[in-house]
């Protein structure tokens, strides 16, 4: 009975024992593995750490931790923190920037994992590591950006509800309010009540939350109800399991820019009135002139006929004054004969 016990308990160690070797060399195979001493000498690596890192086998010897660290951070406090805890026996994991042998930068989501003996001792640190380097650098570009943006534009956060969860300095400048006053705030309150009561607005949010993308120029109300005009985009943001969680507005203020459009339109307006009346006073100005020439014409007309009508009464007048000298001339002989008679009577 005793041999039996022993027998079923060597044969679930067993048992347990090939588990463990098979996760062992499931690690093995999949991840980067390293081995140090409890002063960080190299002990081991597998093939996936020296690929990782460009190293050769032949190249661990003699190596310890320190060098695949940059020389900053093995000059730290922060290192030797690191190396005590380890030796201490407590876990460490997180993403850590190492050098490999050609001197790059190189990320590794990893943890640290010391192994104890029968008495407790810290007899090794295995480390099991993944090459993270390209997704760093993605998240870091990504980060870069929104910094950018960030630096750049007026950003503001709402819940799926319309409710503002955050806004940067320069949408709280824009709008002239400060975080406190918005927080919790609805996006309405940047709105016209006639727009917050319309079938826009609500047809608005709700393809927001339908995931739909909104970009162009919104007219908005800030702090005292004055007038911003804002060049934006309404950004559905989704988290890590794909579920959308907020948006998130990128503005620019184009104020000044829709006001100067406003008023060049309303001075066209004006310089097109003015136009059209020089244009009616032209006509009206032509017609006059048109009409003064005919007036004109007509006088010049009535002018000749009465020159004409003056030059014939010019010539009846001296037919009639030849006329009168004929008769004066036949009086004047009558006269004379009767004179004549006179005498000789």
């Amino acid at each position: 009975m005793f041999n039996k016990t022993l027998k079923n308990e060597l044969t679930a160690r067993t048992a347990e024992l090939a588990t463990y070797k098979g996760l062992v060399g499931s690690l093995e195979r999949s991840m980067a593995v390293i081995e140090f001493s409890p002063d960080g000498k190299v002990l081991r690596a597998n093939e996936n750490f020296l690929g990782t890192m460009g190293y050769r086998a032949d190249q661990l010897a003699g190596l310890s931790h320190r060098d695949f660290c940059t020389p900053a951070l093995v000059g730290s406090a922060e290192y030797r923190e690191f190396w005590n805890q380890l030796r201490a026996g407590q876990f460490v994991s997180g993403t850590f920037q190492r050098r490999s042998a050609q001197g790059q930068n190189v990320w590794l989501e990893a943890s640290y994992n010391p192994i104890v003996d029968e008495q407790g001792r810290v007899v090794k640190v295995v480390k099991y590591a993944l090459d993270v380097t390209a997704k760093v650098a993605a998240e870091a570009e990504t980060r870069g950006r929104l910094a950018a943006l960030d630096r750049a534009m007026a950003v503001i956060e709402f819940d799926l509800g319309g409710n503002i969860l955050t806004a940067n300095d320069n949408f709280m400048n824009v709008m002239n309010y400060s975080l406190a006053e918005l927080k919790g705030k609805h996006h309405r309150m940047f709105c016209e009540p006639s727009l917050v009561g319309s079938s826009e607005y609500s047809d608005f949010w709700r393809r927001l939350n339908a995931g739909e993308f909104f970009s162009g120029q919104f007219k908005r109300l800030g702090k005292n109800g004055k007038v911003v005009w804002l060049e934006a985009s309404y950004n559905p943001v989704y988290d890590a399991e794909g579920k959308l969680c907020k948006i998130v507005k990128f503005a620019s203020d184009i104020s000044e820019r829709v006001e100067k459009f406003e008023e060049d339109s309303r001075g066209a307006s004006r310089a097109y009135h003015i136009s059209a009346e020089t244009e009616r006073v032209a006509e009206q100005g032509a017609l006059v002139i048109h009409q003064t020439a005919k007036e004109m014409r007509e006088i010049a007309d009535n002018i000749g006929s009465s020159a004409r009508l003056v030059g014939q009464l010019g010539a009846r007048s001296e037919e009639i004054t030849a006329i009168v000298n004929t008769i004066r001339g036949i009086a004047d002989q009558t006269n004379l004969l009767a004179l004549n008679a006179a005498i000789e009577a």
